[in-house]
């Protein structure tokens, strides 16, 4: 007996083991497809919002540019070349100085401003000229900007003395040709560099990129972007996959600019090592609670079975005078008192074989009438998952309902017995066509004709259901309009009639009566069915029950509906 409690514990580990590990195995796959669908997403949002922000920026400088080029006091000094003297001249650019201060202190991003006159002399709002600025235009980045013959323009950052050292980016734009000359934005790089910084605590890398792919700002390593990933077209976000990770690409508005991102995988699954590790842990405790728990119960199984061993061996030496000790409750009970009856009485041991034999037959008609079709449960559950997307959450809360008193019916077989009430078998139903109404919306309603004074009286369980059941399958299966189910229960001459009639596509009264003889099994319903139960099931299993006091009948006419009625003894039998 040591070998079999070694095999059944060696299995049942065995088991526990394949199962969670198939269990983690799917649901890591699952879960981290949806982490990375997610963490794209995030990643995405992210980049959208720097975008967005730096369109604004852009776009606000753009305007407040071109709303200072349509001041008229500046167009006039850029436009006037020649003054009757230096203190005139000085004089208007006090003026221009004060003007630029005003549009200065208005955007925090502006760190200074200039006006470049067409015959090259420059005038700072700092109000003093100095050859330096003149030399600072003669740069590349001024250079550059200018010889696109674009109206405006940002410049690549680039380094002023005003007074300290200071890194800006300049926008420029021109005025009208009847004034010549180019107004100057000298703009904080930093109102640029602290979107990049914040956008850089989401990424592993990231890159600002100008004209001709060239570097303006950079997070990590920007060398190590791949050159067809460095180009970005349209407003939209780029999305590439690389080995490594994902790259995204985003085009500002209005400019030359665009800006790239990188995350890679170690960033995307950092999390990965705490769930394996919180796995192994959990398959450890596993793995040590099955010991210690099925330890003992496999030990208390085997041990009524070491001793019926020991008293077979016996038997098998010819002595019948033995005796079992040990007590049990479940199956090995069963052994026990059937291994003492074969001892005892071979008569008595036949009679208890037929007794089983009818039982098992009894019990497999109960359990048909009591299993729930899975797709029943599938189909249910799935209306579920509609309505909680929908967010019908009163929808949702009658359907469970309706769905656990269905279920709780369903296991009840062994606890209440093979009888309900008239009561009870009618919440069964209206359980039942409330989730049928939440499937199919608009196509039969229900009513009831029940006398008050039948709600007590005993019938077999799921009597009625299959009967609605088919009603709706295969009554209004070709029918566009609303149909009507209607259910009659009432006593007549001291027995219970139950009618359920429906106003279908109906059958053939030849059909009807084929069916009822069993030479033409009715039609299978359709997987969605809450009981796989045919009429033919029904009628076998009154005749079993009640012999020739009960009865079921069928009147059926085509396109006219079917009336199905069910004549049982009247009775307050108590529900087993």
């Amino acid at each position: 007996m040591r070998k079999i409690k070694n095999k059944i514990l060696g299995s049942v580990i065995l088991i526990v083991t394949l199962s969670v590990s198939a269990i983690s195995a799917l649901a890591y796959e699952q879960f981290s497809s949806i982490l990375e669908t997610q963490a794209l997403r995030e990643d995405t949002i992210h980049l959208e919002q720097t975008t967005n922000q730096m369109n604004h920026l852009i776009d606000d400088v753009q305007k407040y540019a071109a709303n200072m080029v349509n001041d008229e006091l500046l167009q006039q000094f850029a436009a006037k070349l020649q003054y009757p003297s230096t203190y005139d001249e000085l004089s208007a650019y006090r003026d221009v100085v004060t003007q630029l201060t005003k549009f200065n202190v208005l955007r925090d991003y502006l760190e200074s401003s200039a006006i470049v006159r067409s015959d090259g002399k420059v005038f700072w709002s700092s109000l003093y000229i100095d050859p330096y600025f003149e030399r600072l235009l003669q740069e590349d980045w001024y250079q550059k900007a200018l010889a696109s013959n674009a109206k405006s323009g940002f410049s690549a950052p680039h380094i002023i003395l005003d007074p300290d050292s200071k890194k800006i980016v300049s926008f420029f734009i021109r005025f009208d040709p009847e004034y010549g000359g180019v107004l100057l934005l000298n703009i904080d790089y930093e109102a640029f560099e602290s979107l990049f910084q914040y956008l850089g605590q989401s990424f592993d890398q990231v890159a600002w990129i100008g004209p001709d792919q060239s570097l303006l700002y950079q997070q990590g390593n920007a060398a190590e972007f791949p050159a067809q990933v460095l180009t970005a077209d349209g407003p939209e976000i780029q999305v590439t996959k690389h080995d490594k990770g994902y790259y995204l690409a985003s085009a500002f508005d209005k400019s030359e600019w665009s800006v790239f991102t990188f995350t890679s995988n170690d960033r995307f699954y950092e999390w990965v090592g705490y769930i394996v590790r919180y796995w192994a842990v959990f398959l450890a405790l596993c793995l040590i609670l099955c010991f210690l728990l099925f330890l003992p119960i496999i030990s208390s199984i085997i041990r009524p079975i070491l001793q019926m061993t020991k008293a077979m061996k016996q038997v098998s030496m010819g002595n019948y005078n033995v005796q079992l000790s040990f007590r049990s409750n479940d199956e090995l009970s069963v052994l026990k008192n059937g291994f003492e009856m074969m001892l005892g009485d071979i008569e008595r041991q036949m009679s208890e074989k037929v007794e089983q034999e009818r039982w098992k037959r009894k019990m497999s008609a109960e359990l048909l009438f009591a299993q729930i079709n899975p797709h029943f449960i599938y189909n249910t559950l799935n209306t579920v998952v509609y309505l909680a997307r929908k967010k019908n959450y009163m929808a949702i809360e009658e359907m469970i309902e309706s769905f656990i008193g269905i279920l709780h019916d369903a296991v009840n077989i062994g606890d209440a017995g093979l009888y309900v009430t008239v009561e009870q078998e009618m919440n069964i139903i209206d359980h039942f066509v409330r989730i049928q109404k939440y499937r199919y919306a608009d196509r039969f309603e229900l009513v009831w004709n029940v006398e008050e004074q039948v709600l007590g009286d005993s019938i077999p369980k799921s009597l009625i259901q299959p009967l609605v059941e088919n009603a709706i399958f295969h009554g209004f299966s070709e029918k566009e309009s609303i149909g009507r189910i209607e259910i009659i229960i009432r006593k007549r001459s001291g027995r219970l009639l139950i009618s359920v009639r429906d106003d279908g596509c109906g059958m053939s009264q030849e059909k009807a009566q084929a069916i009822m003889n069993g030479t033409l099994p009715p039609a299978r319903l359709p997987s969605g069915a809450m009981k796989q139960i045919g009429l033919w099931n029904i009628r076998e299993r009154i005749e079993y029950l009640y012999g020739q006091e009960g009865r079921l009948v069928i009147r059926s006419s085509e396109q006219e509906g079917t009336k199905i009625s069910v004549l049982l003894p009247s009775g307050q039998q108590p529900v087993e």
